[in-house]
């Protein structure tokens, strides 16, 4: 039984933050320089391959969104029992999220295979359809293999192995760019085969996960299959912060489906192209505030789960503080560097006229950066503390705010959209941050209460 990550997760927080953010930035950093791979790879195909991969990129996201959700809950849920000193419901919680969504996977496979024409057109995917279903395609077939990934991870960070969940999501980044060109240009798949690299890397990047729970059996938490069957007071416990977490994610993804189709009607294929090729380094500067914030979900789960609001506060505002630092500092810098960034996607001919939009939505881009950082580790602070629901409110809010200024903005110009959407997510920031400070003190409040009718 391998306790020593447990430990560092509940010790300090500003160490325990740190320690786990580190292992996890650096899997987000490869995962991100894998999809700028994948986007050159793409470019490659022409900018019908470009607006393809954009416009139905949302609907991997939603899929991922379900693993990536519930992970966050099995994470939370199975931490702050750890926490409170009970390791048999952390374990049962890890096993029934194991088993549950393997049978979700299997039910929605031919669900979204049976969707997947009327997706694309619904989105405006009818002027590059063919590209766009031989994409989705793929993902959709091994669906299990994108929503366990993130079921995975969860359980991995529940437990503080922030460093094996790396492992596994560099297994995969690393698989996939090395399969990339293999796919599209040895076995002459085309854009198909950046879905079929992605689909496999995924599934060879958790033979790890199976090697340290199920053969070699060195984890803290132990899934046990013997004799199993569903308890449902286990699964409400990781569904109850999973769920509200996981539609959080695929409101995004849905709302994103609108974005996508308000830019077409006001900029066509090149608004896409330049929307998803932007939103590409939106993605990257996001990357040290997510991997912070994903720290989080574990640390002040935990802290919560011990009764210390003070660790947990000290943990928030470390968290916060280092992020919002850091997206400033990221962002200044991309701003900067704006022209070699658009050239690295518009080196053909049929993208080399995006170059100089490509540019200024770069930088507008960049403002909104360190609210949305605030976004995501007050997000991740709000499912800590078992409030997944706020999070989820906050960013319905935010998005019902941002589709009606596209849609007005949509009739005037593409500029309009973009400073739009720049407003709207620093309104985002200052929302789910109030939402987050209250629900701390909300929380504090109550358990002083119980505290003080126990006396």
């Amino acid at each position: 039984m391998n306790s020593e990550n447990v430990s560092v997760m509940l010790g300090n927080p500003k160490l325990a933050i740190a320690s786990m953010t580190v292992p996890i930035l650096i899997s987000l950093v490869v995962s991100q320089v894998n999809t700028f791979v994948d986007m050159f790879w793409c470019s490659t195909l022409g900018d019908d391959a470009l607006a393809a991969v954009g416009m139905v990129s949302s609907i991997y996201w939603l899929i991922a969104g379900i693993g990536n959700g519930i992970g966050i809950g099995v994470s939370a849920s199975a931490s702050f029992n750890i926490g409170s000193g009970n390791k048999a419901a952390a374990d049962s919680i890890i096993t029934q999220a194991f088993v549950f969504m393997i049978l979700v996977s299997v039910i929605m496979t031919p669900v979204l295979l049976l969707l997947n024409g009327p997706l694309v057109n619904l989105i405006g995917g009818g002027l590059v359809y063919e590209e766009a279903v031989a994409y989705t395609t793929p993902f959709m077939i091994m669906t299990i293999a994108i929503i366990m990934q993130g079921v995975f991870a969860g359980i991995l960070r529940a437990e503080g192995a922030a460093k094996k969940s790396m492992e596994m999501m560099l297994s995969c980044a690393l698989f996939n760019m090395v399969l990339d060109p293999v796919f599209v240009f040895v076995f002459n798949w085309g854009i198909a085969g950046l879905s079929y690299a992605l689909v496999v890397a995924s599934l060879l990047s958790m033979i790890p996960f199976i090697y340290w729970y199920f053969i070699k059996k060195e984890m803290y938490l132990k899934i046990t299959l013997n004799k199993f069957r569903f308890r449902s007071e286990y699964i409400f416990s990781f569904l109850r912060v999973g769920f509200p977490k996981m539609v959080e994610l695929n409101i995004m993804a849905l709302f994103n489906l609108l974005f996508v189709h308000f830019i077409v009607l006001c900029g066509g294929v090149a608004g896409t192209a330049l929307y998803n090729t932007a939103w590409r380094y939106v993605a990257l500067l996001l990357i040290p505030s997510q991997a912070v914030a994903a720290s989080v979900v574990s640390v002040c789960s935990a802290s919560y789960g011990t009764n210390d609001f003070q660790k947990l506060r000290s943990g928030y505002n470390y968290a916060l503080w280092i992020s919002i630092l850091i997206s400033i500092a990221g962002s200044a810098l991309v701003a900067l560097m704006a022209e070699p960034c658009a050239a690295l996607f518009t080196h053909t001919e049929d993208t080399l006229y995006l170059r100089d939009d490509l540019v200024n939505v770069i930088r507008i881009f960049c403002i909104f950066i360190p609210f949305y950082a605030w976004i995501n580790v007050a997000s991740s602070l709000l499912q800590s503390l078992q409030m997944s629901s706020s999070s989820l409110y906050s960013a319905l809010i935010r998005n019902i705010v941002l589709t009606a200024a596209l849609w007005i903005s949509s009739s005037m110009t593409l500029y309009d959209m973009w400073w739009s959407l720049v407003l709207c997510e620093i309104f985002g920031g200052f929302l789910m941050g109030i939402w987050a400070f209250h629900g701390m003190n909300l929380r504090k409040s109550e358990r002083m209460t119980v505290v003080s009718n126990n006396v």
